[in-house]
């Protein structure tokens, strides 16, 4: 029977000062489970002894898989610089009145949250109901968790899978759940032996040795515990809003009007709770009006997004439903929210113009969720307001403006773009940003529209095209209006045909175990294709059901290569797979092939390459635009030798072979027939068989890779590199 081992944490004080690995984003609150288990061995442990049956149950806990957090909001307080002695004594001669000339700077910063609210920790098990309850009962001994003043006691229980979730639900602040490999320490097998060799480590890390006629101590490092590194996700609440009429039916408002509908929603919905009650006046000021926020209520301030009716081409769109997102760290409970935003009939700040219509409280949010997709490409649907654009002075009036100035223009924009993109806190950088005044979306409204009812300026209005080189989850709102209904992207679903795999400078792998490792990458890609009855398809096997070769005329599967990325000709640095299609032009994927693509590629995290080693923490990475080997040129120089698609016949010159049959490839990979090709090497064996060259091949107009030619291109093979410029 599924049940839950739910551990309650409460401490004395509305403040911890714990610094370890985060899991929340205040400090180093919620404390980790990594630092409770340490708290539950020190609870257990009677002087320098663990009793068998707390040994058995705390190797049952370090078993199970990461726990699920609630805990109570806190906000981060401000950091204090201290300055303590440190222990090395030697460094001032062993003279212990100088200690005070070796201190060292420690930085405290607490975390303060509501302390009658307690953390909840809960463990799911199938079975081990003795090891819980002895769990149980460690808990109970629990006298501290942090640091040497964080003051705290637990209980346990067992309770229901059904109960657990419950209690999650009804908890007050934000749930953390476990989503994969991330920074945050968690128990695993061998922690509580590694947390027991580092405490009899400790009690020896000074040891005397003699040395000559003198006795000397040594200080010893005790080892590190083991962790497993979680990570940790504490996702946004959503409460759905439709603008419906009073007949029930939808009553929609413009999309150009989305600043003035949020400005007036939010000053409703403030002035609301602030009648109720007045004691929180300004907290609600300051987290949803925004009067007073400092950068510290970034992570606080609830967010209303305008969504407007989005999917087919031709569809209209118009505003007919309201998000309100409230972060994780927002002290509002979610049920005051809903009350203050249920009803509201939204007006016109600036005339108090009251328009048809109020928000209903809804369970569906299917419209938002187009918006919390994961994608690669995002283009707005209402503008981003940049106010640290300013457009040049003397271009003001009716004149319009020149290609030069538009340039000018686009490119301070795009300056500002990648200051909004920080100020979201969106780390990854784009690989591709386009700017204009007029929409994306084929009945979409043009920038300078939206200015009617806002506080921005037409000039300040852009729409905006953003790709990046890994996937990104929504919602993205950018921009200085983001808090006013503005800078909403929306996630283009489209699939990407190339991806790379970097390894770093930390591991050397020569060009001559290229083969060994993209064998291995294949069977890596194999075994994540892989089905419930143990079949592999054609995308990535290249063979047909009955195990027989690929008989579909063209390229049906996966190309896979390897070269050394920025440093050509020197060790393998990344390893690239490509869609067949991206590399036979001929080739048409079928139904689903794309996105199947996508998806399997992007699962491989590890890859298993024999004696060269284990690669971990691999990340798909989608090719960057300018990268020589798909950038458009003319001029192609080989990365690896191209072997011919035939054998070498008597009395014939390899040279002219490779020659003709480059040519006869390029035009069955869907290539223009390149006007030269030069040989720079050439080699063939004494009887024959198809010989190998390195090539630079060019062709009339630019061509884009990837560039794989040659008999054995499905294995890194004949791949070309764009040469100097193109």
């Amino acid at each position: 029977m599924p049940q839950s081992l739910l551990l309650a944490v409460r401490f004395h004080e509305s403040r911890y000062y714990g610094r370890n690995d985060r899991v929340g984003s205040a400090g180093g609150w919620p404390p980790s489970p990594g630092r409770l288990f340490q708290a539950l061995v020190a609870a257990a442990a009677r002087g320098a002894r663990l009793r068998e049956e707390d040994v058995a149950a705390l190797r049952w806990l370090e078993r199970l898989d990461p726990p699920r957090i609630a805990a109570p909001v806190a906000r981060a307080g401000r950091p204090v610089k201290l300055f303590v002695p440190s222990n090395d004594v030697d460094s001032v001669g062993g003279d212990p009145n100088r200690m005070g000339k070796i201190r060292d700077q420690k930085t405290w910063q607490p975390s303060f949250f509501d302390h009658h609210e307690p953390v909840f920790y809960i463990w799911d098990f199938d079975s081990g109901k003795r090891e819980a309850t002895q769990v149980c009962a460690i808990a109970h001994r629990l006298y501290q968790l942090g640091r040497g003043i964080d003051m705290a006691w637990a209980y346990a229980n067992i309770v229901d899978r059904d109960q657990a979730d419950t209690l999650l639900e009804s908890h007050g602040g934000p749930v953390h759940k476990p989503s994969g490999k991330g920074v945050t320490a968690t128990p695993t097998c061998g922690t509580l032996a590694s947390l027991a060799a580092r405490y009899e480590r400790n009690r020896t890390r000074l040891t005397t040795v003699r040395v000559g006629h003198k006795s000397q101590q040594v200080f010893t490092k005790p080892p590190q515990p083991v962790f497993a590194r979680t990570g940790y996700d504490a996702p946004a609440r959503r409460l759905h809003f439709e603008l419906r009429s009073t007949e029930g039916a939808f009553s929609p408002r413009p999309l150009s009007s989305a600043s003035p509908l949020v400005v007036g929603l939010v000053h409703e919905a403030t002035r609301r709770l602030q009648t109720a009650l007045p004691t929180k006046r300004k907290e609600y000021e300051r987290l949803i009006l925004g009067r007073g926020a400092g950068p510290a209520d970034l992570t606080q301030r609830i967010r209303l997004v305008p969504i407007p009716s989005v999917g087919a081409e031709h569809t209209d769109l118009s505003i007919r439903r309201v998000l309100v997102e409230v972060p994780p760290a927002c002290p509002i409970p979610s049920s005051d929210l809903t009350w203050a935003f249920a009803g509201l009939a939204p007006s016109h700040p600036q005339t108090g113009e009251v328009w048809r219509g109020s928000l209903v409280s809804s369970d569906d949010g299917r419209m938002s969720d187009r918006f919390y997709r994961d994608a690669s490409l995002f283009r707005s649907v209402t503008p981003l307001a940049l106010s640290a654009y300013e457009p040049q002075t003397g271009t003001t009036g009716l004149r319009r403006k020149g290609a030069d100035e538009r340039l000018r223009d686009e490119r301070m924009v795009v300056g500002a773009v990648v200051q909004s993109l920080r100020h979201a806190g969106i780390r990854a950088k784009p690989t591709d940003v386009r700017v204009q005044r007029e929409p994306f979306h084929k009945r979409g409204v043009r920038a300078d529209s939206f200015a009617a009812g806002s506080r921005f300026s037409t000039q300040a209005l852009w729409h905006l095209q953003l790709r990046f080189l890994e996937r990104l989850s929504g919602p993205v709102v950018l921009g200085d209006g983001r808090f006013q209904g503005l800078g909403l992207m929306e996630p283009v679903a489209t699939y990407n045909d190339v991806f790379t795999f970097a390894f770093g400078k930390a591991r050397r792998i020569e060009p001559e175990d290229r083969l060994q490792l993209i064998r291995s990458l294949r069977r890596a890609l194999m075994s994540l294709a892989r089905d419930e009855a143990g079949g592999v398809e054609r995308l990535f096997s290249g063979h047909e059901p009955d195990g027989t070769t690929a008989r579909a005329g063209r390229h049906a599967h996966v190309f896979l290569a390897a070269d050394g990325g920025s440093e050509r000709g020197r060790s393998i640095r990344r390893i690239i797979v490509a869609a067949p299609w991206a590399v036979d032009r001929n080739a048409t994927p079928h139904r689903g092939e794309r996105r199947r693509f996508e998806e399997v590629t992007r699962q491989l995290k590890c890859l298993r390459a024999g004696r060269l080693g284990r690669f971990n923490h691999l990340v798909a990475r989608l090719i960057a635009e300018d990268d020589p080997l798909i950038r458009p040129a003319r001029t192609w120089i080989s990365e690896t030798p191209y072997l011919a698609t035939r054998n070498l016949k008597k009395h014939q010159v390899p040279g002219e072979v490779i020659r003709a049959d480059v040519a006869t490839e390029c035009r069955r990979r869907g290539l223009s027939s390149p006007i030269g090709v030069e040989v720079l090497g050439v080699t063939a064996g004494p009887r024959g068989g198809r010989p190998t060259a390195t090539l630079r091949v060019t062709f009339a107009t630019a061509v884009r890779g990837p560039l794989l030619l040659g008999r054995d291109s499905h294995f890194g093979g004949g791949l070309f590199a764009a040469a100097g410029n193109g």
